[in-house]
């Protein structure tokens, strides 16, 4: 059957709903209706497997400042979704080297600038970090730590469910099990999309579709330079005689891995994203040969961990929390980020069909999403972002489009540290 909508959202995780419901809330309760067509159900691909940090430290001030935004949305998201998701606000302490050669003063720098962004982000002494972590973290002399006190924790299936309660509450269509085939379009822009549940015909068109875009819009001449960097998440039992509850989200550039005390007697862990130029040229190398595309998400295999794979992330936590002794292992599996050249998201207008807009997260979609909710809308309802003091052309697509993929990373992406 064919029908016809305002808005049509590609993909239905965390970044397309908060679009969809962004959108919806500025056409009102009038005839024009937002649709999210997703291939699996709501929330299905990455959004059910993230770790749901919210946090505003970011090597881009205008990221940062959309992070900040973002966080305070979070707190109150009930005026954009309809619904509020419970939250703890444990704080993170970030643990950098600092030695000659690990660029420690790219960290001072940081510092610096998200203070100008008033953000909360300050070097502790070892002695207050012993405090912040109850005794429970190892510090070592060549080692610089910083506090955030505003990062939130929230819960990936509280997440989820507030997701599809918003969807209802907000009167979206969600076309669950109904894959893209292709698009038809013309010069000016896509004017339907061939789906397995029939044609659909939208006004506007936002790709949501992370790590699928890049597949998914092929077809019609476009290049979307998105690939998937595998991560390996862990959680092992604790006791509060090991790791206190309320201790901080632990951010350790030392050892590569993130730790948080998770439902009560969890140190969960996962490894950040590789800034390694290497690494994010390999991930594209992967993408390219790999003939499952992003559907390599949903294989059964990504909940399997090798013996490397743990003894590497068992020694990580007893070098990191010392009291712990030997990690009880209670269960882990592969996720992955979908990531650009650069790391930095592709946000805002498609250059080459007027009514595409992307809104990709390369890894960090679930911080941003209400705030990059609330830019989309913008730029459909009003024609342009209405905060004067958010700029997004960093982020345009357009960015890549002088540029050969294979080079970028090596010329222009990671010249200084991106968090």
């Amino acid at each position: 059957m064919n029908k016809l909508y305002h808005t049509v959202v590609i993909g239905g995780g965390c970044l397309g709903a908060a679009c969809a419901f962004s959108v919806q809330r500025r056409l009102g309760n009038n005839r024009h209706k937002v649709a999210i067509i997703e291939k699996k159900v709501l929330g299905a691909g990455l959004s059910s497997r993230h770790s749901a940090i919210v946090r505003s430290a970011n090597a881009s001030p205008m990221a940062t400042r959309m992070a900040k935004m973002a966080t305070q949305y979070w707190k109150n998201l009930k005026p954009l979704w309809g619904v509020n998701i419970p939250y703890e606000q444990p704080g993170a302490i970030w643990i950098a080297e600092n030695t000659p050669d690990s660029r420690a003063e790219s960290w001072t720098a940081l510092e610096h600038m998200l203070q100008q962004e008033g953000i909360g982000f300050a070097m502790l002494a070892h002695r207050d970090v012993m405090d912040l972590s109850r005794q429970a973290l190892k510090t070592v002399p060549d080692e610089i730590y910083y506090y955030e006190p505003d990062v939130l924790q929230l819960d990936s299936p509280q997440i989820l469910n507030a997701m599809q309660t918003a969807a209802k509450k907000n009167r979206i269509d969600v076309l669950e099990h109904c894959e893209v085939i292709d698009f038809a379009h013309a010069e000016q822009g896509i004017s339907a999309i061939n789906t397995s549940q029939g044609k659909i015909f939208a006004e506007h068109v936002i790709n949501a579709a992370g790590a699928w875009s890049a597949e998914l819009f092929a077809g019609i001449g476009l290049s979307i330079p998105v690939a998937l960097e595998p991560v390996y998440a862990a959680n092992f039992l604790v006791s509060v005689d090991d790791i206190p509850e309320g201790m901080p989200i632990i951010a350790d550039y030392v050892n590569q891995a993130y730790f948080r005390r998770w439902r009560g007697s969890i140190l969960h862990m996962h490894q950040p994203r590789s800034r390694n130029a290497k690494d994010i040229a390999r991930s594209f190398s992967r993408a390219v040969m790999n003939p499952e595309g992003a559907n390599v998400i949903y294989d059964a295999l990504s909940f399997n961990v090798t013996h490397q794979q743990l003894d590497n992330y068992l020694g990580k936590v007893i070098n990191r929390f010392p009291k712990i002794g030997k990690p009880v292992y209670a269960g882990g599996y592969h996720s992955f980020f979908d990531i650009t050249p650069d790391l930095k998201f592709i946000l805002g207008p498609d250059t080459q069909l007027t009514n595409l807009y992307h809104c990709l997260g390369a890894g960090q979609a679930l911080k941003y999403a209400p705030i990059f909710g609330e830019i989309i809308a913008d730029l459909i309802i009003e024609g342009n972002v209405t905060a004067k003091s958010i700029d997004i052309a960093e982020f345009s697509i357009d960015r890549f489009s002088n540029n050969d993929i294979s080079q970028y990373w090596q010329s222009n992406a990671l010249k200084k540290n991106s968090l």
